[in-house]
């Protein structure tokens, strides 16, 4: 079998074809479904997904070859990767009328071998490691070993030092030349326009403005909760170095209620619905363009672009939120550079300084000072649209049907309105001489919460169908059990045994990484795993569990083990 690829980013026109192998493509053989799971989420885009699964499934292949065969395998393949990148960096520059710069191609190599790397990381975790495909490596999580191919594909400090030279001027040229803000109740107009609009694209920037965060955060991966009348908790950090970094308290420029809400409603949008099954790399590649149009045409009669940009983009809200929190937020007490990384959840100041590209002003272009609005974040919070859901304004004589238990025999007044609706819904179709054939159950007549003990009666699978307060402890609980009645069962086989972490619980739950990490923070974790805290360099507390530490297991004590839930069943 063959057919010709589409070769418009291509030097020339390439072929598919078959082999022993499985299926070629530019000299690279191609993935196959059981290389998915390990590219789908790292890799954005569809040559690199396919390149990148061909690399892991010859890595497979090779792997009792010894360590000159993969270092060898890697060179070629990066070899090739440089080269490929080079043809496209040439392409794209020609498509778009401009000269290519040496540094482009380098940026787009950097950017796009960090994906590749991530996927190995991945499937690393699937295969054992030892001294025959590894190398041992000190890092910020401890010693540990990593597979030759993440040696080999990389680039050093040389690469990387040469290709952000421009990069570094820009950023540098911008801090010298801050861009004015000098109405931020025009911006935050804009905001409120935006939260209240009906389209996805729109609530979605104005989600972004109001609280510096990236696109993806707002659309996939990001949870608000409410501290304050400006004040939000927020989970779902991207690009952090701290992979399990609970929820952070972060200002909103308008009331935290409309943002709240604003998540709320744009998540129940069909078309963010329809990104649920996506990939945070789909989600960025497939929205950032319309997303950016939203921006450009709010925002460019507000703000400038900064110093050597063209257009505005959602890079730049992240900019301009920061340096109106500053005007509005931050004390006097503390370093403007501290303030952003503690409200954008940076780990160092200097990523904080991408976004030095700002500063509030009045009209004479002088700029203001800080934390003019302090005093208002001890403000009465207004609740958001999800805790106000039952309050309805109604007649008294409504009010009282509502209130009559014999009228509509339900014990909460959502189960009583939800009654109405149904009863309304059968005499619509009375009304208009339909044949009532069918009706459906009162809503609300069998449904109650389950309590704690129904939760200890159910099955594993019957909780992974529940959402209701203390479902997801139950099941950290019962993972817990089974990881370590399995290590009983195992005796003192190491190689047989678990870790007990949060990946492993993660894995078997499905629950979310903080919900886990709330768990082990918990009275019952740290009774039941002997989990302690300790500070990092960063002087943040990580969980460590004693349990690992009394059965000796090391940081690689799961790696190479494969799929947990294939080996361990929760009742």
């Amino acid at each position: 079998m063959s057919f010709i690829f589409d070769g418009s980013l291509f030097r020339t026109q390439l072929c598919y074809f078959s082999s022993e192998k499985g299926l070629m493509y530019a000299g690279v053989v191609l993935m196959n479904e059981a290389y998915q799971k390990y590219v789908n989420p790292t890799v954005r885009t569809a040559w690199l997904q396919e390149w990148t699964g061909g690399f892991l499934r010859k890595l497979d292949e090779i792997s009792d070859m010894g360590k000159e065969e993969i270092k060898s395998c890697c060179e070629d393949y990066k070899k090739k990767y440089i080269e490929e990148i080079k043809v496209r960096s040439e392409l794209r520059a020609k498509k778009r009328g401009k000269e290519l710069q040496e540094t482009s191609w380098m940026n787009s190599a950097a950017n796009n071998l960090s994906q590749v790397r991530n996927a190995i990381k991945l499937w690393q975790e699937d295969i054992i490691l030892d001294e025959s495909n590894s190398y041992f490596q000190v890092t910020k999580d401890g010693e540990v070993y990593q597979h030759l191919a993440l040696l080999v594909m990389n680039f050093d400090s040389e690469f990387h030092h040469k290709r952000m030279a421009p990069t570094e001027e820009k950023k540098q040229a911008q801090r010298r030349n801050l861009v004015n803000i000098r109405n931020v109740d025009e911006y935050q107009r804009a905001i409120e326009k935006l939260l209240s609009s009906e389209d996805w694209k729109s609530v979605a920037v104005g989600l972004m403005a109001a609280t510096g965060r990236r696109a993806g955060e707002i659309l996939k991966s990001g949870e608000f909760r409410q501290l304050g009348q400006f004040e939000i908790e927020f989970i779902g950090q991207l690009k952090s170095k701290d992979k399990e970094r609970n929820g952070y308290a972060t200002f909103t420029l308008v009331e935290s209620y409309k943002v709240c809400d604003g998540l709320l409603r744009l998540r129940g949008m069909p078309e963010i619905k329809e990104l649920e099954d996506k990939t945070l790399a789909q989600v960025d590649s497939g929205c950032n363009n319309s997303i950016n149009r939203v921006v450009v045409e709010v925002f460019s009669g507000i703000i400038e672009p900064p110093v050597g940009e063209l257009q505005l983009s959602t890079k730049n809200l992240r900019a301009s939120y920061s340096a109106i929190a500053i005007y509005l937020f931050c004390p006097w007490k503390q370093s403007t550079s501290s303030f952003i990384s503690d409200r954008l959840g940076h780990t160092s100041d200097a990523t904080a300084s991408n976004y030095e590209d700002y500063q509030v002003v009045d009209s004479d272009g002088k700029p203001l000072t800080r934390g003019a609005w302090v005093e208002r974040i001890g403000e009465e919070v207004q609740s958001s649209r999800e805790e106000l859901a039952e309050i309805i304004v109604v007649t008294a004589s409504v009010r009282e049907k509502l209130d009559d238990e014999s009228f509509l025999p339900y014990p909460d007044i959502t189960s009583r309105m939800e009654e109405l609706i149904r009863l309304a819904e059968i005499g619509k179709k009375y009304e208009s001489g339909e044949l009532v054939t069918e009706v459906r159950a009162p809503m609300g007549r069998e449904k109650k919460k389950p309590c704690i003990k129904d939760l200890e009666t159910m099955t594993f699978d019957e909780l992974k169908g529940t959402k209701v307060s203390g479902s997801s402890d139950e099941k950290i609980r019962r993972a817990v059990a089974a990881l370590k009645e399995h290590n009983l069962k195992c005796g003192g086989d190491k190689r047989s045994q678990w870790a007990i972490n949060v990946r492993a619980i993660k894995d078997l739950t499905n629950c979310r990484t903080a919900v886990v990490d709330s768990y082990l923070r918990s009275e019952e974790g740290i009774e039941e795993l002997g989990v302690r805290f300790e500070q990092d360099k960063e002087g943040r507390l990580r969980p460590v569990i004693g349990y690992n530490e009394m059965a000796g297991f090391s940081l690689q004590q799961n790696r190479g083990k494969g799929n947990i839930r294939e080996i361990i069943k929760i009742d």
